[in-house]
C-alpha cells in the first residue's frame, strides 16, 4: 500500500510539476538561482542592491530568441552553470528596452542553490557591474524558457534566462559593452 501511495504521489508530481510543498519545480529552480545570486553578492567585495522585476518576465522569450541568434553567430555561448568561470554580458534589445543577458543550460539538480553557485559568482564578478544605476541598484529578472527545436524534430530545451535592464542615461547607467567573444 505504501508503494502505491508513493507511486501516486510521484506520478502526480511528475504530471503537474508541483512538488509536495505546493511550489512548482520551475519556481523552486528560479528560487535556487536567486538564492545563489544573493549569496554571491553578500560574499562579493562589491555591494549590489538586487531588485527583482518579475514584470520583465513577459520579455524573457524574446530575450532568449535574440540571445540564441547571438549564439548562432558565434558571439556568445549558452553557459553551463556548474562549469562557468567568466561571463561577458550580451546586450539584447527587445522593443525599446535593452537588457544585459546570460543564458544557462539547466543542470540536473537545478532546484539546489549549490548547482548555481559558480554561475552566480561569475554573474556578480563579470555582469552586474555593467547594469547598475542610481549607485549600486541592479534591476533583474530570472526566468525559465522552453525553446522548441528549430527544425521541429529535436527535443525542446529549457533555458535559465538571467537578464538585467539597462538604465542608460541614469546615474551610473552609462553602459560599457565588453567586446564580443
Amino acid at each position: 500500500m505504501a508503494e502505491l501511495l508513493f507511486y501516486c504521489k510521484f506520478s502526480a508530481t511528475a504530471l503537474t510539476g508541483c512538488w509536495p510543498s505546493g511550489i512548482s519545480s520551475s519556481e523552486q529552480t528560479k528560487n535556487a538561482v536567486k538564492t545563489a545570486l544573493k549569496a554571491a553578492v553578500e560574499q562579493s567585495e562589491d555591494s549590489y542592491n538586487l531588485v527583482e522585476n518579475k514584470a520583465l518576465s513577459v520579455k524573457a522569450r524574446a530575450i532568449l530568441e535574440a540571445y540564441l541568434k547571438e549564439v548562432e553567430a558565434g558571439y556568445t555561448d549558452v553557459f553551463e552553470p556548474q562549469n562557468v568561470t567568466h561571463i561577458w554580458p550580451t546586450d539584447v534589445t527587445v522593443g525599446d528596452d535593452g537588457f544585459g543577458t546570460a543564458v544557462f543550460s539547466m543542470p540536473e539538480n537545478a532546484v539546489d542553490p549549490q548547482a548555481w553557485k559558480r554561475a552566480a559568482n561569475a554573474l556578480v564578478a563579470n555582469f552586474l557591474y555593467y547594469y547598475q544605476y542610481n549607485g549600486n541598484t541592479v534591476e533583474y529578472c530570472v526566468e525559465i524558457v522552453k525553446q522548441e527545436a528549430a527544425d521541429g524534430q529535436g527535443e525542446a530545451a529549457d533555458y535559465m534566462v538571467i537578464f538585467a535592464k539597462k538604465h542608460d542615461g541614469e546615474e551610473g547607467g552609462e553602459i560599457w559593452t565588453p567586446p564580443a567573444l
